[in-house]
């Protein structure tokens, strides 16, 4: 697939209970950027790069992951004030990021799942060993998460867009297994997840919504039970 822009968010509406002067935000990345232990440094950034940029990197992709977090639950109480999903109401903090022609999909107990993917997902973040996305979901989630990182890092100017492509390119190569995922947001893409022709042609996981949460095979990672919905037993002696 080819490059594309950033497609998350600031993050800055979750920042420290301080003023925006009070806060030097290269020494608040970079000292969150210690909490990340499942990628060596220099998986963030190009050869070139030298200084603080893995730092600022890493840190970001940790603040990144509890700005996420926090408006995830955001998200959840404008749908539980409000019912219906996504495609009905407005001012949705990380739900709107992801892929928009599936909104109507996007409800509440949708919206718990996916936090709580977010919290898995992230949270391998800092395990001495990485493993990678064990469902489309997680593979969404790390995707917002790291989207936000990037732009986390260009809106307070330590990065220019076309410099944050490098910072996350190696990063990214290693925390997923593939890009599967980037298609639901393709809209020249539309409907190939119902295609069986289509996914077996091109070796992908079944992306159709109702898949979203269920583990990959072969995956070295285990789903939270929290988002796998288990069948009901059929009543005994039918």
């Amino acid at each position: 697939m080819g490059e594309q822009e950033p497609t998350g968010r600031s993050g800055e509406r979750r920042q420290p209970d301080v003023g925006d002067s009070e806060v030097d935000w290269r020494v608040e990345v970079l000292r969150h950027a210690v909490l990340l232990r499942a990628f060596e440094p220099d998986v963030f950034v190009v050869e070139e790069e030298k200084g603080e940029a893995a730092g600022l990197a890493a840190g970001a992709l940790v603040l990144a992951s509890t700005y996420v977090i926090d408006e995830l639950f955001e998200d959840l109480r404008t749908l539980a004030e409000n019912g219906g999903t996504v495609a009905d109401n407005d001012g949705f903090l990380v739900l709107e990021d992801l892929p928009p022609r599936f909104a109507h999909h996007y409800d509440g107990r949708f919206a718990r799942k996916f936090l709580v993917a977010t919290v898995a997902i992230t949270g391998r973040l800092s395990a001495e060993q990485w493993s990678s996305p064990a469902s489309v979901a997680e593979a969404l989630a790390l995707h917002v998460v790291t989207e936000r990182a990037k732009y986390l890092l260009i809106d307070h100017g330590f990065v220019t867009k076309e410099q944050v492509r490098d910072f996350y390119s190696g990063f990214q190569d290693a925390a997923f297994d593939d890009v599967d995922h980037e298609l639901l947001y393709q809209g020249n893409a539309d409907g190939f997840e119902e295609d069986d022709d289509i996914s077996t042609q091109l070796g992908l996981a079944d992306m159709r919504i109702g898949s979203w949460f269920e583990e990959f095979d072969g995956s070295d990672a285990s789903v939270h039970p929290f988002t796998i919905d288990v069948a009901v037993p059929e009543p005994h002696g039918s």
